[in-house]
């Protein structure tokens, strides 16, 4: 018995000494009426579904995280158009330091008169690419537009997007549509019905919000015997449905892709795909390689596509990717020398491709 009382007498002390800590820690509160937030993206009516927020200081008039560029386009200018979500955006990254922005500089070197726009918004997929470039990017006139795919691009956008006020997902937005109906939407009801329900008397401790996470992190671990296959964290799908050629996912992306490289095609510019690996993929004998599979659609369809993987193994996630470096692990996003890789390895892609113009433009 007195063991017994004795550790519940440690567990108190210390829901006390955490209690008074984070009082004495905690900043002050603002009231919300004096708090004015820069979101990093607006909801729009679009059919694109969002854009990027003309008041953060890093977006141009016309939308992109970019300076602003002539429209109609000036006579001898080689302008290109990137397309993607927060790899392309630079997430993490100063605007200057993003390839689409240094791979302006390097042509410009190169050409003489070129442009690149960085349309890149965080949380879109080819969807959200496809209807923004019907819409809005073919107006920039561009001579290229490369497409930056991460593996997350196929993922459920509902629980990206949807704590937004008044974001609609059309049906050409949904990867699977089968998943949806009976994955995610019972699992967003679940969690509003969490969000409802009084808070367990545990959870009200501050010791249990304390040791929660960490413990169930410790257990994650011990029991995963698997190599990692999330694309997300947001949702357990796996990078595996892109292997497989004939899951709803993969023929969603390649109508996607199909839809795009007509429109591009139509305008007179020329459809190039660029493959982002996740960190993980870099591991020795990792297995799961879609790549492959991308390669492939992209022959069949004579879209020059750039595989990034092999470049990256031989520098290592480590200094390609902000993993630690970011408030979560981050296996997406890179780093300033992932992003300067990319540059140097997409614009010798374009000159081998012979996609450049040959001698610099007046």
């Amino acid at each position: 018995m007195v063991p017994i009382i004795a550790v519940l007498i440690t567990l108190v002390a210390l829901e006390v000494a955490l209690r008074v800590y984070h009082a004495a820690t905690r900043p002050a509160t603002v009231p919300v009426s004096q708090v004015a937030p820069v979101p990093l993206h607006i909801v729009t009516d679009a059919p694109y579904l969002y854009g990027l927020n003309p008041n953060h200081p890093d977006i141009s008039s016309q939308g992109t995280r970019d300076d602003e560029v002539a429209i109609p386009k000036p006579k001898g200018t080689f302008r290109v158009l990137v397309l993607g979500d927060s790899i392309a955006y630079g997430s993490g990254i100063p605007k200057d330091k993003t390839f689409p922005n240094r791979l302006e500089s390097s042509l410009r070197e190169r050409l003489g008169s070129a442009e690149v726009v960085n349309a890149g918004v965080s949380g879109y997929s080819p969807y959200n690419e496809l209807q923004y470039y019907l819409a809005k990017g073919k107006e920039f006139e561009p001579d290229i537009v490369i497409v930056a795919f991460c593996m997350n691009d196929v993922v459920n956008p509902r629980l990206h997007w949807g704590d937004a006020p008044g974001v609609r997902f059309p049906d050409d937005a949904i990867p699977n549509h089968d998943y949806d109906v009976n994955h995610i939407l019972p699992l967003i009801q679940k969690r509003e019905q969490e969000k409802q329900r009084s808070p367990s008397v545990l959870e009200h401790s501050e010791l249990y919000r304390a040791l929660a996470p960490r413990l169930s992190r410790l257990f994650a671990r011990k029991a995963e015997t698997k190599v990692p296959t999330y694309i997300t964290g947001e949702d357990d799908i796996s990078i595996e449905v892109l292997v497989d050629k004939s899951s709803p996912e993969s023929r969603w992306l390649r109508t996607m892709y199909d839809r795009l490289g007509a429109a591009v095609a139509a305008n007179g510019a020329k459809l190039v795909i660029v493959i982002f690996p996740l960190a993980y993929q870099l591991d020795d004998n990792y297995p799961f390689m879609p790549q492959k599979q991308l390669r492939e659609y992209c022959d069949e369809k004579s879209i020059p596509c750039l595989d990034l993987l092999p470049s990256f193994r031989q520098q290592g996630k480590e200094k390609v990717f902000l993993l630690n470096k970011s408030p979560f692990y981050d296996i997406w996003h890179l780093t300033e020398a992932g992003h300067d890789l990319s540059v140097r390895e997409i614009e010798r892609f374009l000159g081998d491709q012979k996609l450049l113009p040959n001698k610099r433009s007046e």
